[in-house]
């Protein structure tokens, strides 16, 4: 029977088959599977990411980091995205937030979303997939652009299911440490963010660091410590330290003036906007178009003067 079908369909069989072996003889059956099929690398990476996932559940992870290795490899030789880049995706995903890698889990979380179709997800799956990406955008010390999860649609499993988290996104999306006070008592009882409360204090002043500069004119960037202190809730004294950290991380690019006790900032890092930075992007644009018209109109009025002389 088996030479008789494609390798992908016979891979899709034998991993509908598998769930019903019982869990101990899983990995063997699918292993034997794997040979039938050596020849497809899609239907190898199905059978072989099922196998690191079962796995991990059995708990030999460190076995799987080879595998996975092996797998990249294999999906990248494959040139284009195919349906099996989210079986891949799925299990790297799972392999880094059992090693707690929060940068890593964010990054193949949302690549595993852009492979699949949401409506094969149940509304569970959604909510537990929504919860643990926010929380690693969140906790993840590499992770200062929320856009993309924001705009995604599967947040909106989570407005109903758990709200706050979606507003402590928002929250840090802006910058915006009051609104991370004001929801303290909801994610100070989630025990990931309370253990690491200085280190999502200081994420937040960072991107409020960003939104600030941001929100100024590329000619008006020159920003008074007290200012900044104000915006991100510091004292004045640590304003320089946050400006280095942002510096350090790429964040922001500039100088600092520590005689004028000034920013300098020349540049922000590039992010996936929400509607509201969108909407500020373009008022910018319309003062910098005006901006450019007024010029035009004064080297033009003085052209002839120019000429004369």
């Amino acid at each position: 029977f088996d030479h008789r079908i494609s390798s992908l369909a016979l891979s899709s069989i034998g991993l509908i088959v598998a769930e019903d072996i019982p869990t101990g003889e899983r990995i063997e059956f699918l292993e034997s599977l794997l040979k039938k099929v050596s020849n497809h690398p899609e239907a190898k990476i199905k059978i072989m990411a099922k196998i690191g996932s079962l796995k991990i559940d059995q708990g030999q992870v460190e076995e799987v980091q080879e595998l996975i290795k092996t797998l990249e490899e294999l999906v990248n030789n494959l040139g284009e995205v195919t349906p099996v880049h989210g079986s891949f995706y799925e299990l790297s995903a799972k392999y880094y937030k059992v090693k707690g890698d929060y940068n890593s889990f964010y990054r193949d979380s949302l690549r595993y979303l852009g492979c699949i179709d949401l409506d094969d997800l149940t509304s569970k799956q959604k909510q537990e997939h929504a919860f643990h990406i926010g929380l690693s955008a969140l906790l993840g010390d590499k992770v200062y652009n929320f856009g993309e999860l924001l705009a995604h649609p599967l947040l909106e499993s989570l407005k109903i299911a758990c709200p706050w988290i979606v507003e402590l996104l928002l929250a840090f999306n802006r910058g915006d440490m009051n609104k991370l006070e004001q929801l303290q008592p909801q994610w100070s009882q989630q025990p990931d963010l309370a253990r690491n409360e200085v280190a999502l204090k200081q994420k937040c002043a960072l991107l409020g660091l960003m939104e600030l500069t941001f929100n100024r004119a590329s000619s008006s960037r020159s920003i008074p410590f007290s200012e900044v202190a104000a915006a991100v809730k510091l004292p004045v004294d640590e304003v320089e330290l946050l400006v280095m950290k942002a510096i350090s991380l790429n964040l922001v690019r500039g100088s600092i003036d520590e005689c004028d006790k000034v920013v300098n900032l020349t540049w922000v890092q590039p992010r996936v906007l929400d509607l509201s930075q969108i909407k500020e992007m373009n008022k910018r644009i319309m003062e910098w178009a005006e901006s450019v018209e007024k010029t035009v109109q004064d080297v033009e009025r003085q052209i002839p003067e120019l000429l004369c002389n």
